[in-house]
């Protein structure tokens, strides 16, 4: 199996991977690009993206630790219930369930924030051989 992702131009130039995320218990599922993110211990939603696709960031379980990034400590609540669905390359959905789903919130929403895109972390990765090639334009997680 083989997930293609793809390069984005631009100001935030980095790997991405195009996923379904499923919240079942909030009847959730929507479509998101995330980005490749090799340091990031957990997959994690981020602000623009959980206000995009109406998480109910309230009704998530409030982790001990809130998270700590580049830009400091954020609120941040635990999905446990998310699913991630990918389609490879032979059309096939791959489904990875996740231990946690982060989603933070931080405390005001300006532009510098809204910009930050949610990440596949090591948790989903850690599961794949990630084929990471910017020369040859290519990017992919597969089993193989």
């Amino acid at each position: 199996m083989r997930l293609n992702g793809y390069f984005r131009e631009g100001p935030l130039e980095a790997a991405y991977i195009t996923v379904v995320l499923s919240l079942p218990s909030f009847k959730l599922r929507q479509k998101l690009d995330l980005l490749i993110d090799t340091g990031a211990t957990k997959t994690t939603i981020l602000d623009k993206d959980a206000i995009s696709i109406g998480i109910p960031f309230h009704k998530l379980t409030k982790s001990k630790h809130p998270l700590l990034g580049v830009g400091g400590m954020v609120e941040t609540r635990i999905a446990n219930d998310a699913r991630l669905h990918f389609r490879g390359e032979d059309n096939i959905e791959q489904i990875e369930e996740l231990e946690e789903l982060l989603v933070v919130k931080h405390v005001s929403y300006d532009q510098n924030v809204m910009r930050i895109p949610s990440v596949l972390g090591r948790d989903i990765l850690n599961r794949y051989r990630l084929i990471y090639d910017k020369s040859k334009n290519q990017v992919a997680i597969t089993d193989a």
